[in-house]
């Protein structure tokens, strides 16, 4: 995410783009649009120069100069607003922004509800209607804006206080039909899903699909963003993640899960790190044969499968080709497979599977690659991330349409699809990725790394099996036979295990 900051000069200032634990404290601006008045990221990606005097007077930007003054006053240097803090023309962005949107509410040290149609006089004496006939509290996204932060603010037109969301608690229950106990900060899994659902029954988005889409913090659940989709198709996806994850384990289980994964995960190397992050990206790991590259995509299977076991919004898939199994070389196979994978873990059978399974005459007739290609595109769509492990391409026996379906796969330019490969380096493997896979992204499992794991590996064993232990004992037959297990490995795992 990026925040924005006051500058020494009363400027507005941009952050950098922020990860993890350098986020710093910030405040949160929770308002609604008006059309037309609004100031985008367009609007102020160039702060380097002057806010153009357009920009200043629209409605929109009084609204981020009150965010900025307010945070200052409670001691907090930096601040967000949904308006011009999320740059809406990057497809990426947008939908990360939308699937973590309701964490950021959350960590905000300070949540700020400007009500642009209430004055300050709207709860003196015994008179709330203004306030509680506020457009905000019928739009779908202030939703999530009222339940994830801790302190929630209320501010008139004016910028007066008009108090928290504990003060005005029963006013708010009253509203909206949401229980105190929600608002005051409980754990929103112990509210069942028709419950949940029925908080924003009589609420509006300008988009129909997000009606959906503003849910996703309220249900927990991570899921792709299909505008065109219609809002009844959304809500049909939601709510079939929302029913999986809400009759899953229990919330304290998952919480002591992610404790468990936290305290048990190692640090990820750095260029395995950036292929599961970066967008649409793809890897290619080369080797001599036995070097381990079997080996390492096991691993990191394993891994991956491990990562996405309780979120159903990203799916881990995989093919192995052997030369020794002949399910195992056909390209058409391995699409087959990894379609079958996406629909095992997919919340509903896709769209374009189903049809295609009945325009086959339910099994009577195979499909096309052609077709398989289609609809695998479309499943694939369906997910925030997936991720697809494909070992040894060198051992499929018609490497010449498996390398044309690759490329195809990679013409789908889908961000959220994560591609990793394995092979030998042969010519006409290293022609055919060129074209879709950078050069940095390109990785040798050179001999010499692979001898250093060699070598780990043979003196554990010689510490460590018993069957070996006499060996061990003295250092001099020890030393002679690692270096002899070294030198007839020549960078093979295989020689050795």
């Amino acid at each position: 995410m990026r925040l924005l900051h006051t500058t020494g000069d009363g400027r507005l200032g941009w952050t950098e783009d922020l990860i993890g634990d350098k986020i710093p404290t910030y405040a949160i601006l929770s308002h609604t649009w008006k059309e037309g008045q609004e100031v985008t990221f367009a609007n102020l990606k160039d702060l380097d120069n002057a806010v153009d005097v357009d920009t200043q007077r629209k409605e929109g930007y009084c609204k981020i100069r009150f965010c900025a003054q307010q945070a200052k006053r409670d001691g907090l240097d930096y601040f967000w607003v949904d308006t011009c803090c999320i740059d809406k023309a990057n497809n990426t962005e947008l939908s990360k922004a939308i699937n973590s949107m309701f964490r950021w509410y959350q960590n905000a040290k300070r949540c700020y509800v400007f009500l642009s149609d209430v004055g300050s006089d709207t709860l003196e004496g015994d008179d709330e209607t203004a306030f509680k006939q506020s457009r905000w509290f019928k739009r779908g996204w202030t939703l999530q804006e009222l339940l994830a932060p801790h302190s929630v603010e209320f501010f008139s037109k004016d910028r007066a206080r008009l108090g928290d969301k504990e003060s005005l608690k029963h006013t708010i229950h009253e509203v909206t039909g949401i229980p105190i106990e929600a608002l005051l900060g409980s754990d929103l899994s112990v509210f069942d899903v028709a419950k949940r659902f029925s908080w924003a029954a009589n609420r509006q988005t300008t988009e129909e699909e997000d009606g959906a889409y503003c849910l996703f913090g309220i249900f927990g659940v991570h899921l792709p963003l299909i505008y065109s989709e219609g809002k009844e198709n959304a809500l049909e996806r939601l709510r079939s993640a929302a029913v999986l994850k809400h009759n899953g384990r229990s919330h304290d289980q998952e919480k002591k899960l992610g404790n468990i994964r936290s305290w048990l995960s190692a640090p990820d190397p750095a260029k395995f790190a950036e292929w599961k992050e970066r967008a649409a990206s793809r890897l290619w790991l080369y080797g001599i044969p036995g070097c381990g590259k079997t080996i390492l995509s096991s691993t990191i299977i394993e891994h991956m499968l491990q990562q996405c076991d309780d979120d159903t919004s990203v799916v881990t898939t995989y093919f192995y080709f052997d030369f020794n199994d002949v399910q195992k070389q056909d390209p058409e196979l391995m699409l087959r497979s990894l379609l079958c994978q996406l629909v095992q873990r997919s919340v509903v059978i896709p769209k374009g599977v189903d049809a295609l399974f009945s325009s086959c005459e339910n099994r009577q007739q195979k499909p096309s690659l052609h077709a398989l290609l289609e609809v695998t595109r479309e499943a694939a769509q369906e997910f925030t991330h997936v991720y697809v492990v494909l070992d040894a391409l060198d051992e499929c026996t018609q490497r010449s349409e498996l390398m044309d379906m690759l490329e195809t796969v990679a013409g789908w330019r889908l961000n959220n699809l994560h591609l990793l490969m394995t092979s030998r380096k042969e010519r006409d493997i290293e022609r055919s990725l060129e074209g879709h896979v950078e050069e940095e992204d390109t990785v040798c499992l050179q001999e010499d790394l692979v001898d250093r794991d060699i070598q780990r590996y043979v003196q554990q064993r010689l510490h460590d099996d018993k069957g070996l232990a006499k060996w061990n004992m003295d250092a001099a037959i020890g030393h002679e036979i690692e270096t002899a297990m070294m030198r007839g490995a020549r960078g093979m795992y295989l020689t050795i295990v």
